[in-house]
């Protein structure tokens, strides 16, 4: 999932925003975006590095969670029609997805989707300044992971970064990379 993009978006430092195109207005994120591979973070070096094997090592329920991380997120990054990234994007919903997976979020409210592996995340969107951050996060009782994913739209208006995290118990460390989109539409 890609090489350093941007300082700044890396894990664990407060997201900077990019300027607006107007004072007061923010960027609009709607279009069609083409992954650029060599702007972002290797994503089989990454996956392998943080989830691990492809296979289990002993028969512990988190080894076939991760095993199942490992093969939903090796399924993305073979899959060419998760190269095209798709998002909508006005007041009220941010809806953004790769393939035909895609993930409606509502500003100003939580709401519930079902997660890759079946349970329920509670899920979330607000601006970060002009960034937009999502957030899915299992439910507390589950408590095992969470995806975050923080959009800057360059003042280029073309090229879109993404910094994604991965986190879940089963998983060597958490997950992150930086992706970079090119606007095609």
């Amino acid at each position: 999932m890609a090489a350093v993009l941007l300082p700044a978006l890396a894990f664990g430092q407060a997201p900077t925003s990019a300027p607006a195109a107007a004072a007061g207005e923010k960027p609009n994120f709607t279009g069609t975006y083409a992954f650029v591979q060599k702007r972002s973070d290797d994503l089989q070096e990454m996956i392998g590095r943080a989830v691990g094997p492809g296979s289990t090592l002993n028969n512990k329920k988190s080894e076939q969670a991760r095993v199942w991380i490992h093969d939903w997120l090796e399924g993305i990054v073979a899959d060419p029609e998760k190269k095209i990234l798709t998002i909508e994007h006005n007041a009220q919903l941010f809806s953004s997805g790769l393939g035909d997976e895609v993930n409606r979020y509502y500003f100003g409210r939580e709401a519930t989707s079902r997660g890759p592996g079946g349970g329920l995340n509670k899920v979330t969107v607000a601006w970060n300044g002009d960034q937009i951050v999502t957030m899915e996060k299992q439910d507390k009782e589950k408590g095992k992971g969470s995806i975050t994913a923080i959009y800057t739209l360059l003042p280029d208006k073309k090229t879109l970064l993404v910094a994604w995290r991965l986190e879940h118990e089963s998983l060597m460390h958490p997950l992150e990379v930086k992706l970079a989109f090119e606007r095609t539409h």
